[in-house]
């Protein structure tokens, strides 16, 4: 099949881009750090989400170098294993910010409101959060 730049521009065809993942090194500090996540995290977001009234399908741990969290629209929400880093007002936080997600799939008005009504200080936190680096 011949692809032409008139089947580029028309739509019909897409050209997708994907940066090769960055792979971390597994040292024994952050096996050390995916343990306790493991144990800690997923319980801890399943109080959060049962409090708060979501209904979540799986947790998994990961160990990302762009984002504390994320989550899909099939109720699916993976956690990073650095949380464990983090003092709890901010592990808190950004496990309510992917809960608020599980309805507001964007940062739009009602998202905010959401979060808003779960966590106040959420402004305050996610300044705090800015402070941490990933690694």
């Amino acid at each position: 099949m011949k692809i032409t730049l008139g089947d580029i521009l028309s739509g019909r065809v897409r050209i997708v881009y994907r940066r090769r993942r960055r792979k971390l090194p597994d040292t024994p500090e952050v096996a050390e750090l995916r343990k306790a996540a493991k144990g800690y995290l997923p319980g801890r977001l399943r109080e959060l989400a049962a409090l708060h009234g979501f209904t979540v399908n799986s947790v998994r741990i990961k160990h990302n170098v762009s984002n504390w969290g994320s989550c899909s629209v099939k109720g699916n929400v993976n956690l990073n294993l650095n949380l464990m880093r983090l003092p709890q007002d901010l592990q808190d936080y950004v496990m309510l910010h992917e809960l608020c997600h599980l309805r507001y799939m964007n940062h739009g008005k009602e998202f905010h409101e959401l979060l808003e009504s779960l966590c106040p200080n959420h402004l305050e936190l996610r300044k705090r959060l800015k402070e941490y680096k990933l690694i």
